[in-house]
């Protein structure tokens, strides 16, 4: 019988726990459209709002990140004028913001209320 060490041990549970981490996180899922107009029509309203939403959510971050580079460009200028080297004298910009894309979420359930199906694929 084949003797392992800790460290051999250890491994081989790493490794094992990684490849079904992999393999669970590339489970993917087929959506099969409504076979109704009614349910056609749903699911055209559904993609309407999901895409209206990322619209927003792209301009609020372009905003975001415009502002971001003019207080970038402001406390470049502020260091630049500071002849003075007064201490503190230039706050640093604050970080960048990321807004959070929300616009998918709960969307399988909904395209399942509008009557699509949605299958996992083996």
């Amino acid at each position: 019988m084949l003797e392992m060490d800790g460290a051999s041990t250890l491994l081989i549970r790493l490794t094992t726990l990684s490849l079904a981490i992999l393999l669970t996180a590339c489970t993917q899922y087929r959506y099969i459209n409504p076979e109704t107009p009614g349910g056609m029509n749903c699911l055209k309203k559904l993609k309407a709002k999901v895409n209206a939403c990322e619209t927003d959510v792209k301009n609020q971050q372009d905003n975001f990140d415009s502002l971001h580079e003019t207080q970038v460009r402001s406390t470049q200028q502020c260091e630049h004028f500071n002849t003075l080297n007064m201490p503190n004298a230039c706050p640093p910009p604050p970080s960048p913001t990321k807004v959070a894309n929300y616009c998918r979420s709960g969307y399988r359930e909904k395209f399942v209320e509008c009557g699509g199906r949605v299958e996992e694929v083996k």
